[in-house]
């Protein structure tokens, strides 16, 4: 049952991407058993490089397993969580399905206009992508934050202006010993 419903939605995405279905296509007939915790299903890939659930006792040809919390990894970063994954079995196979997973994109927009119009999709996507941003402005906003108290106010931390100056320093002391060795080198020398 799993592994009909993941068919549906992993097919809804290749339908419209050519590339993504010829990359599939020569592993026609392979199928993939992929477990993520407790789920656990098996996918085959068929004819036209569309997937569908493998027959009940299918050898699957590449068995995928995610690390715990891959889901929530995979909607931040696809390729981290196919990092983290353990793989047996066929390696081209699994790379051409990491290479889809990671490079396929879903319009969600296109999806949202044919259940609520045109104009509310698009409101709904762009919302979409700023409740998503948020998280990433308010970090960037507190690392800002923190480097100007660390270094403006506590002066834990030097600012690259300072860390440039205090190079520039130690290498005209550098240079400044180095004359002294010399001075002192030919100074006991002529004695």
């Amino acid at each position: 049952m799993l592994a009909n419903a993941i068919s549906r939605i992993a097919n809804h995405l290749l339908a419209p991407a050519n590339w993504a279905r010829a990359e599939l296509l020569p592993h026609a007939g392979k199928a993939a058993r992929f477990e993520l915790g407790a789920a656990r299903f098996t996918v085959q890939v068929g004819e036209e490089g569309l997937l569908g659930p493998a027959a009940e006792g299918t050898v699957p040809d590449v068995h995928i397993r995610f690390q715990a919390g891959a889901v929530l990894r995979t909607l931040a970063d696809r390729q981290q969580a196919w990092r983290g994954a353990s793989i047996e079995g066929d390696a081209e196979f699994a790379s051409s399905i990491s290479r889809v997973a990671a490079n396929i994109e879903w319009d969600l927009e296109e999806d949202l206009s044919r259940v609520v119009g045109d104009i509310a999709a698009h409101r709904l996507a762009q919302a979409g992508r700023s409740a998503a941003a948020w998280p990433r402005q308010v970090a960037q906003s507190l690392a800002a934050n923190a480097s100007e108290y660390f270094t403006e106010e506590a002066k834990l931390l030097v600012t690259p202006l300072q860390a440039a100056e205090f190079v520039r320093e130690v290498d005209e002391l550098r240079d400044a010993v180095e004359r002294l060795e010399k001075r002192i080198d030919r100074l006991s020398r002529g004695r």
